[in-house]
């Protein structure tokens, strides 16, 4: 049944996934806010990718805390080089709740001109035709339309093992959720339409909670509006990517699930192919008097052939890494995947960017 899900999940990948964009010169304007915090050395790149973007009408507007942050000089720079691309930094932000994002954006998000806002974050890499195939994606009953989460390839096990989560069990969720309408919005790479964020509130409406992206898309839902995905994925490529800080983002997002939607604490691990098998195998025992480590085995090697094809098909191509090094990267993340669901139960305080939080039950913060 597992394995019937993601292949289920494969041709929806298929489907809708890197199709053509078609060029619209009459398309609606873009406010491309970008919170930055700091540098690496991948900063210049994905931002360069910005000012290339292919698309009529789009002004970017960059936050920052500090006006010493070594992010502007990399901005300025940029600037200079590209002058007939609209381009303004902003300081200061503006103290409007707990969550240190939106109050970044606060002063680009007031002075935004454009009637569609899309948030980037730092460590995306654009196409150059990722903007117009996102905004061609926001149909009439569309007001938010996200790109897919994945990776850039980039070297070291470290950065395989995340091109390998977001190819396989993130990708394989957010898939299946988008095509059955439920909302499952994250927020690294969306565009929005600004009078319906403005209707709800403003970002404001959502400084009070960590995972502003879903509470957005979940209002939107309320009021009548779809969501959507772009056809081409959000490439993350955020330098020296390290086993440890993949772990504690997952955690954390995890963390934030569970306080979101209690209900999780009960499925999420059924969502991972280690222990999803260890239960079906008992039951398999009990119900069907059927060997549990035949199971097991069908089990494993099914669903590991599916992600690899799941993988291979948002990838749009060969993966950057034989079928060894996928096999061990994914192995060792499924085999972790209980110890950090483990610790995301036991951890009732959340760290995220320079700020200390704790979560309560419907995912409001409160600084810890």
């Amino acid at each position: 049944m597992a394995s019937q899900s993601i292949l289920f999940t494969c041709c929806i990948s298929k489907y809708r996934l890197h199709r053509t964009v078609e060029f619209d010169p009459n398309a609606p304007g873009v406010s491309i806010l970008k919170p930055l915090l700091g540098v690496d050395k991948n900063l210049k790149a994905n931002l360069q990718s910005f000012f290339t973007l292919k698309f009529p009408k789009f002004e970017l507007l960059f936050c920052v805390k500090e006006r010493h942050d070594p992010a502007v000089g990399i901005v300025k720079q940029l600037m200079d080089r590209y002058p007939a691309v609209e381009a303004r930094i902003f300081y200061g932000g503006e103290d409007v709740g707990l969550n240190p994002k939106i109050s970044n954006m606060m002063p680009a998000y007031r002075n935004a001109k454009y009637p569609l806002v899309m948030i980037s974050d730092a460590a995306i890499m654009m196409r150059s035709d990722a903007l117009m195939d996102m905004v061609n994606a926001m149909e009439d009953d569309v007001a938010l339309v996200t790109q897919v989460p994945y990776c850039k390839d980039r070297e070291g096990f470290a950065g395989a093992l995340e091109q390998i989560y977001f190819g396989t069990s993130h990708g394989r969720i957010y898939l299946a959720g988008n095509c059955m309408q439920f909302v499952c919005s994250t927020g690294m790479s969306s565009l929005m339409r600004k009078f319906v964020l403005d209707e709800c509130g403003g970002l404001p409406a959502f400084s009070d909670v960590l995972a502003e992206d879903y509470f957005i898309g979940l209002e939107f839902s309320r009021r009548g509006w779809r969501s959507a995905i772009s056809t081409h994925p959000a490439l993350q490529n955020g330098a020296e990517p390290s086993v440890a800080k993949f772990h504690a983002r997952i955690r954390r997002w995890m963390q934030l699930r569970i306080a979101m939607l209690p209900h999780m604490m009960l499925v999420e691990p059924l969502q991972d192919c280690f222990m999803s098998g260890l239960i079906g195998c008992l039951c398999a025992r009990h119900l069907l008097s059927v060997n549990p480590f035949a199971y097991y085995a069908v089990h494993c090697i099914a669903w590991f052939l599916c992600d690899y094809a799941l993988n291979r098909s948002i990838q749009n191509g060969p993966l950057p890494y034989r079928l060894p090094k996928f096999a061990r990267a994914w192995a060792f993340r499924e085999g972790l995947a209980p110890l950090i669901y483990i610790g995301a139960i036991l951890t009732p305080n959340i760290r995220w960017r320079n700020g200390r939080f704790r979560l309560h039950w419907g995912g409001k913060i409160k600084s810890s």
